[in-house]
């Protein structure tokens, strides 16, 4: 198990020695089964951080980006400004409103 560990540190950026210092602080106090959970902890936040920026790309698609680009394209047929110069607005109009709604 310290093998699999000293080697995931490792492959994390050449071992700094602020990874080196935490593992060996956690080693001596909690020993092994306090590095599995540091580890699970660890784990568990960059899977929650990712799933949220995930999340947050998507609303951005399904909440900004295709109902800009469908009421631009709307627009464009009733007012005399080109496609170009109504997107911003949209786009921050829409930004506003995903913003008010999250």
């Amino acid at each position: 198990m310290n093998e699999l560990l000293n080697t995931a540190v490792t492959s994390l950026g050449g071992s700094p020695a602020f990874l080196e210092s935490a593992r060996l602080f956690i080693q001596d106090r909690f020993g092994t089964p306090g590095l599995v959970a540091a580890g699970i902890l660890i784990a568990s936040l960059v899977g929650l951080i990712l799933m949220k920026s995930v999340k947050l790309s998507f609303d951005v698609v399904r909440y900004v980006a295709v109902p800009a680009v469908a009421v631009t394209f709307v627009a464009t047929y009733f007012l005399p400004y080109s496609f170009v110069y109504i997107l911003p607005v949209t786009v921050a109009f829409f930004s506003i409103i995903l913003i008010i709604k999250g």
